[in-house]
């Protein structure tokens, strides 16, 4: 199951990868209604909560029983300039971020897939329960893109 679910998650990444290259530079700047996210602001977001989630398999293989912190993404926009960030640079993070988990998750093994940690909203997540939690937030974000086009 969590071979087929780092599959799912390669496949997730590689989807949102062509489909945010395949946008134009309206498409990827349109806000869609007030108060939502334009395409751009949706790929700089994936790129930062790849950071989180990078961190979270780490902590999760390397520290026993780690917090697992939350992030805010509805501070992300202003916090971490999106105004001013190239979408070309939060697609290489998005491709390199699950290049470096792939590289980790791809060895680990069935009892490491287990090691858990807690989270304050979550509770107690396993490394499998991350990279659900992961690959879906990926496929949410594909719909997002999508309805740019």
């Amino acid at each position: 199951m969590t071979k087929e679910l780092l599959t799912q998650f390669l496949s997730a990444t590689d989807e949102f990868i062509a489909t945010a290259e395949s946008l134009s530079e309206e498409q990827l700047n349109r806000v869609p209604a007030p108060g939502e996210w334009s395409a751009a602001h949706v790929i700089h977001h994936l790129a930062d909560s790849d950071a989180h989630f990078l961190v979270r398999f780490l902590n999760l293989l390397s520290v026993d029983k780690p917090e697992i912190v939350p992030f805010d993404e509805e501070a992300f926009p202003t916090s971490l300039h999106y105004e001013g960030r190239t979408v070309a640079t939060s697609l290489h993070s998005i491709k390199s971020s699950a290049a470096h988990a792939n590289d980790i998750l791809s060895q680990i093994t069935d009892k490491e897939w287990s090691r858990s940690g807690f989270h304050p909203q979550r509770g107690e997540m396993s490394l499998t329960d991350v990279l659900q939690l992961t690959t879906n937030h990926r496929v949410g974000h594909i719909d997002q893109l999508k309805a740019s086009s």
